[in-house]
């Protein structure tokens, strides 16, 4: 079936896909249907003579093009593309990707101008390696040639670093872009006028050198942010920008922007979901890998709910009622906290950022002494320009800069591939000195859904009405005893305003007095449960103070729950359960999984009492929930985490989200976080080794300019690599468990 591409001839819908440029835009399309070489060939000629600057990556099936208006419509173009059989998708692109994908490109050809001008100008050196004396006037012209070489790469590849420089200083602080504008404007400079004047030593081979190799360090640093970003990235291009509504039987293309909650949306096989809701009419099987971390296609039954930004990977589309659309989604949600995540600096980040400033303040006073103990040793200006430009450039701190952010830009990346979204960066850190879990029950341990199994009537109504009245008294609530009652009497009063009273709640209306809870505060003694299993949870519903009715749900153990809990208890951790339902439903459970300490009917604020107990004790705690009335127990935890049904994602609670809506991701959460906590020792050690090392070689002028600027970026680069190096632990869990 051939699409509508017509919504995309809208200005508001092309100013999200493309970036401008002179008269046109830059457009960047997804080809799902290009598998090879010819089907590029065939993208190019679907494009013909209307486009410029094509470029098609076969590996990422991508397409981009710069596009005039006035040539000819995008809407055109993109059918042309679609009746090819290319299968074209308009991926959302804030200003921000945009931004990062020209930065990117400017980074690499700072890098290639810094490589092949240090290459050429080392070439010209040669007299200066080999001490050869050439003739005066080819010495003069090798010199004036350097220096044209040079000039390109300090100051274009370079530029960067002045700038950064002068925006520090300006702020009246110091980075360590500061001793790096230095060291290259103490290299160029004297060896330019030396160059000018014909005698004297010039370093345009350590300036360009160090610039070469800094560049590239610094954009691997910023390639493994991106690594942690590319999540947010993939999420926010995951967006649909339109949607095909379906009204009074007329399918019409819109703008996501026009959607409303309750609009039947038709969405073709390959499409994101532009809303999340309710499936209709048929069944679907979704990709949610990057909403959740779940690799293989998800099977929906009709009447699930479905999230925006799935992929509809079955061979016929799919019919969506929305119930939630623009920022109110699933992906928005994820996408802000994931952004916030990525902006956060945790306080041992903030550390070493301090320790840095303090160190740059060192290492220029160190460079000023060396250059003074050099004269005063009666040796020449230029080995006390050698001597003050090793130190500025071997002790650059860098990696010391860079210990903290790379490992946990790493740890979060490959966190968040595999489904548990770090939304506290500080979490990481917290999370290796854990030794307590506390689990909810309900929601947690067990499938959020609740099932109704019996309903016994007490007094003189029946079941029927009874069901009415509980489900009247549990309008506006969220909790999945509510979900539970209100699925079975879904035309139940929706008038009935209750309060909280008596452990339950307590309503007014038809000239009685109804209270529904738990049956421990029931006032008179009930019957024995009629041949129930004591494993479920039951509430009593009261009419004027006399038993009315009594109902008995049935909650599902999550599969994972047994395994995840023993390799918890394995590391070694205590365990504990904290739930507010009855005591032989909370004891059977904790059987069931083999956790022996253990509260039942346990109120939000005797859950953090519990907790701040625990904490007195000098525990270290991980709280994990459902977001429904856990918030008080993740709030003050050590570490929390939560699965994202109902309102986990909307209070924001936790540091960790298990998108997969599985508990599998804990062991592993904690193993990422030992890591990064062992490569954060490991590189503040490595920095910490280095510059003790370094410097003195660096003030007793054994060092030269040009070995410590490969000192400092192969310090550097080291860092990063073993940032992003993964533990053994992780590796176990990601080929052993499917989380």
């Amino acid at each position: 079936m051939s699409r509508d591409w017509a919504a995309f001839d809208r200005a508001d819908l092309q100013s999200a896909v493309g970036q401008r440029r002179g008269n046109g835009l830059d457009v960047m399309i997804a080809l799902d249907g290009m598998h090879c070489a010819n089907c590029a060939a065939r993208a190019e000629r679907a494009l013909g003579t209307d486009t410029q600057d094509v470029r098609i990556n076969v590996a990422a099936r991508t397409l981009a093009f710069h596009w005039r208006p006035g040539d000819v419509q995008l809407s055109a173009l993109l059918k042309r593309l679609d009746d090819a059989g290319l299968a074209p998708q308009l991926l959302a692109r804030s200003d921000a990707d945009t931004a990062a994908v020209r930065e990117e490109r400017v980074a690499k050809a700072r890098i290639g101008v810094a490589i092949v001008c240090a290459m050429q100008v080392m070439m010209l050196a040669w007299p200066q390696y080999t001490g050869a004396v050439p003739d005066a006037g080819i010495a003069y012209l090798l010199r004036l040639a350097q220096w044209v070489i040079a000039t390109p790469a300090v100051i274009w590849a370079g530029a960067p670093f002045f700038i950064n420089a002068y925006r520090a200083l300006r702020q009246r602080q110091l980075d360590m872009d500061v001793p790096i504008a230095l060291a290259l404007a103490a290299a160029y400079l004297p060896s330019a006028w030396r160059s000018y004047t014909g005698s004297g030593e010039i370093y345009f081979d350590t300036a360009t050198m160090f610039v070469a190799l800094l560049a590239l360090g610094r954009w691997l640093e910023q390639r493994t942010r991106r690594l942690a970003g590319k999540r947010v990235r993939q999420l926010a291009g995951r967006r649909a920008l339109t949607a095909q509504r379906r009204v009074n039987g007329i399918v019409e293309s819109v703008p996501i922007t026009a959607l409303q909650a309750g609009d039947e949306l038709l969405v073709a096989a390959g499409d994101a979901l532009p809303a999340d809701g309710l499936l209709l009419e048929t069944e679907a099987d979704l990709d949610e890998a990057l909403l959740t971390g779940e690799s293989r296609p998800v099977h929906h039954s009709v009447g699930d709910t479905l999230l925006a930004g799935s992929l509809n990977v079955g061979a016929a589309p799919l019919i969506l009622r929305a119930e939630k659309v623009g920022t109110a989604t699933v992906l928005a949600q994820i996408t802000r906290l994931l952004d916030a995540a990525q902006t956060q600096k945790p306080r041992a980040q903030r550390v070493t950022d301090r320790i840095a400033r303090h160190f740059i303040t060192a290492v220029l006073g160190l460079a000023a002494f060396g250059i003074a103990l050099t004269l005063l040793r009666g040796k020449s200006g230029d080995a006390a320009l050698d001597v003050a430009l090793a130190v500025l450039v071997a002790s650059c701190p860098c990696a010391l800069s860079l210990a903290v952010p790379a490992a946990l830009a790493a740890a979060t990346s490959r966190l968040s591939a595999r489904g548990v979204l770090v939304s506290n960066a500080e979490a990481l850190l917290a999370l290796p000195k854990v030794d307590t879990v506390v689990f909810d029950k309900t929601g947690t341990l067990t499938e959020n859904a609740l099932q109704l199994s019996l309903i016994e009537p007490l007094g003189s109504r029946d079941a029927a009405s009874c069901l009415q009245l509980a489900a009247a008294l549990e309008q506006g609530q969220r909790h999945p005893i509510a979900k539970a009652l209100l699925r079975s009497a879904p035309n139940a009063p929706s008038d009935v305003i209750a309060a909280a009273e008596n452990g339950g709640l307590h309503a007014f209306f038809g000239g009685r007095q109804y209270w529904l809870g738990a049956p421990e505060h029931v006032p008179v003694q009930l019957p024995p449960p009629p041949g129930v299993n004591t494993g479920e949870t039951a509430i009593v519903l009261t009419e004027n103070g006399k038993p009315l009715a009594r109902f008995f749900f049935t909650a599902t153990l999550r599969p994972e729950a047994p395994k995840i809990v023993a390799e918890l208890q394995a590391q070694p951790l205590h365990v504990e359960i904290l739930s507010g339902d009855s005591a032989d439903a909370t004891r059977a459970l904790a059987g069931q999984i083999g956790v022996k300490t253990y509260a039942a009917r346990q109120t939000p604020v005797e859950k953090l009492a519990r907790l701040q107990a625990l904490q007195q004790q000098g525990r270290h705690v991980l709280a994990v929930g459902d977001g429904m009335n856990d918030a008080p127990l993740l709030a003050a935890a050590d570490v929390s985490a939560a699965l994202p049904d109902g309102s986990a994602l909307a209070q924001a609670r936790a540091d960790l989200l298990l998108l997969g809506n599985s508990l599998a991701g804990l062991p592993l959460a904690i193993a990422a976080a030992k890591t990064a906590a062992r490569r954060i020792h490991e590189n503040l050690l490595w920095a910490a080794v280095y510059n003790i090392a370094v410097l003195p070689l660096a003030l007793a002028g054994l060092l030269q300019p040009s070995l410590a600027a490969a000192g400092m970026s192969i310090s550097s680069l080291l860092v990063v690599l073993n940032a992003l190096r993964p533990g053994a632990a992780e590796r176990a869990f990601v080929t052993g468990v499917s989380v």
